[in-house]
This record gives structure tokens, sequence and C-alpha cells, in this order.
């Protein structure tokens, strides 16, 4: 029998997410009004804080994934619709006036939530777009200084900038009124990079925070715990997008890889070795998630357990081909795609594979090219 939206409706209201999501392996804190941490889907990846918790839904940018409880549990576990239902509680008998008042209460809070959501994306955008728009072009000195610490050169047509100095925040406090405020642990220079989306319009922004100097990143601490946080940002729409790092109006080879400073190093090693060509464009995919894009589904990690014993899962090699993704220049006749060794290998691997399928086409030629174990291509590179 199938289930109607208000019994589904009823089952999640049934469900602090949070809690399940911990019962699935998740390792999760309080980040202001969100639980953040690693994913019990995938383990999050090298960071393990790309998994979030919102009310009644979740959002992993490494599996490029996200739902309600029920979809957590099915991709957690494997199982189909009907058994994470009954898992979860199952579906109780409702009346014909009860069942119409859910509904029209889910309805509600689902258009309440794509209204905020379309806002917030509104503002953050307008907001990063602010902070590009006033920050410096080349020549910048900390951020020259940085690449050449990381042995990288940028090409003239790279999309960064530098903000001498910018807030990274993290948790909230309260403010001198005494509401809860977004938190300030570190002021300091950054490199900014633009996002943009397929139409190459500016969408979100991605910022590292520098050194004095900029040899090397700054270091920053939560000042509660004394965890050493990644010094990182991203704001805006980053789902489907790109950083541009060589623009080529027409490229016909296309390098594409997570970090800013792993796509750099295979462009500034192919300058080096002469063998950087004229129709060649790189781009950074901002993470790893977005690489490959959305998962058709989710397989069994063929080694790794969460804490709790059950199976890490991570998403599948088929990409969910409706999911919003980077789309290439019709142009790329041979894409190049860059791991990192430092990564998890099985998920990048997958996630390569994935990016691979997503990408194929006829005539067109696929490179797959991974840092040795342990590294990423910068250490290669900064190795000599």
């Amino acid at each position: 029998m199938r289930l109607s939206d208000a019994q589904i409706a009823d089952v999640k209201a049934r469900v602090d997410l949070g809690a399940l999501a911990r019962e699935l392996g998740a390792g999760l804190r309080k980040s202001g009004r969100k639980l953040v941490g690693s994913c019990p889907v995938c383990g999050g990846g090298r960071s393990a804080q790309r998994f979030e918790v919102a009310g009644e839904s979740w959002v992993c940018a490494v599996c490029q994934d996200g739902g309600d409880a029920i979809r957590l549990l099915q991709r957690a576990t494997g199982c189909d619709f009907r058994a994470a239902v009954e898992r979860l509680g199952g579906a109780r008998e409702m009346s014909d006036a009860e069942r119409a008042e859910l509904e029209q209460r889910a309805r509600e809070r689902s258009e309440k939530r794509e209204r905020e959501a379309q806002r917030y994306r509104a503002r953050e955008i307008a907001a990063v777009r602010r902070l590009w728009e006033g920050a410096a072009r080349a020549p910048f000195e900390v951020v020259a200084a940085y690449l050449q610490w990381r042995r990288c050169l940028a090409p003239a047509s790279a999309m960064l900038r530098f903000a001498p100095e910018l807030c990274f925040f993290h948790g909230q406090a309260p403010d001198e009124r005494g509401p809860m405020a977004p938190r300030v642990v570190h002021r300091g220079p950054a490199m900014l990079a633009a996002i943009v989306d397929n139409a190459g319009d500016f969408c979100g922004l991605h910022m590292t925070f520098l050194a004095p100097g900029g040899a090397g990143k700054a270091e920053i601490f939560d000042p509660e715990t004394g965890e050493a946080l990644i010094a990182k940002k991203c704001r805006g729409a980053v789902k489907g997008g790109h950083i541009v790092l060589r623009a080529v109006a027409a490229p016909r080879r296309l390098f594409i890889g997570e970090g800013i400073e792993t796509v750099l190093s295979v462009a500034t090693a192919l300058k080096a070795t002469r063998r950087l060509r004229g129709d060649d464009a790189f781009w950074s995919s901002v993470d790893l998630g977005n690489l490959g894009g959305a998962a058709a589904e989710a397989i069994d990690h063929p080694f790794l357990k969460h804490a709790n014993g059950h199976r890490q899962r991570l998403p599948g090699p088929e990409p969910d081909r409706s999911a919003r993704a980077i789309e290439l220049p019709d142009s790329v006749e041979e894409l190049v795609l860059l791991g990192d060794g430092d990564s998890e290998r099985v998920l990048t691997e997958t996630t390569l594979e994935r990016a691979r399928r997503r990408y194929e086409r006829p005539g067109r030629v696929i490179r797959i090219a991974c840092a040795p174990e342990g590294r990423d291509f910068n250490n290669v590179l900064t190795e000599g």
C-alpha cells in the first residue's frame, strides 16, 4: 500500500534526525543552529566537517547528497524506502481530518523552508559579491608570496584576489546586545577565489586564510576546544560551481581537480616542462564531491566501518544525471581529472570514476591522474 504524504510527514516529524545520524555513526557537534561533523554515509572525507543537520534535513558536501531521515537511513544502510519507514517507527493509520491537517502543515513548512533558503542564498551571494568586488586585484603581494611558498605560478586569468583582513567565523557567541551571533575567531589576510556557475556567473566565494606575509596558511584554533580549524571557508552557492584558474575561450584540453593549489601545481609543472598548450584550461571543483557530482546510489565501502561497527557507505560510481553538476564546454576534447593521494583512496577513486562516466562522450578522451599515496600534486611539485 502506498503511503500518503501525511503519513510520510508524520514519520519524519517523530524522528530526532541528529540522534539518528549519531546512531548511524556520525560524530556531530553543535554549530549555531546546526549540527556539523562526520557523515554517517561516507565518513565525511578528509575534513569530516562537511555533514550538516538542520531541523528535519541533512546535507553532505562530500556525498553531494541530502534529504530527510528516511533518505539518510536508506543511504547509510542500503535499505529500501519501506524498510527505512518501518525502522523509524512505521506509518500509522489516521483519519481524513488528521491527514488533511498534517499535509497542510507539511506544505506550509516546505514552502517556508524554500522561501527562507532562497532569501538566504540571495543574501549570501550578494554579501560575498561585495567582498569580491572590494578585494584587490593583481598584483597582490601577499597572495603572490603564498603561491610562491607553494611553488605555484598563477596564470593572469586566474580568478584570484586578495583581502588584507577578513574575519573567520566559527560557532556562535553572545554579542554586546545579548543575542547569539556568529563568533569571530580569527582576523587576517586571505586569498579569495570566485566560484562561478555553469553560465559563468558569480555564485560564491572560496577564502583561504593566510599567515602574515603569505608564508603558508593561517593557524586557526577553536578558542574553546583548542581544535585546529581548516583555514578555508566557502560562502554562497558551491554545488555545481567551479573556480577558473586559467581561462581559455574554447578549451580543447581541461584539467580539473579539487583544490586550487593542486590544479595550479599541475599547470606550473606543465609550463616548466614546456608541455602547457595555449588551449589548456584549468579549473578547481572546490571540493571532491563537486568534482564527481551526486551519485545515483550509495555503495558499501570495501573495508571502512563506523565506530558502531556499521559498514561505511560512499557515493557510488554511477552519476545522478538529474542533479545539478559542473558542465564542461563542448569544445573540450581531452579531460584530465586530478586526484589527491592524501584523501581517502576508495572515495577518491570512486568519485573520479563517477566524474569520468558523467563527462564521457564520443570523441572525448578522459584521463585520470592521481598523486602518489599520501601526497598531493603540490607535494610532488615542492619536492622537485
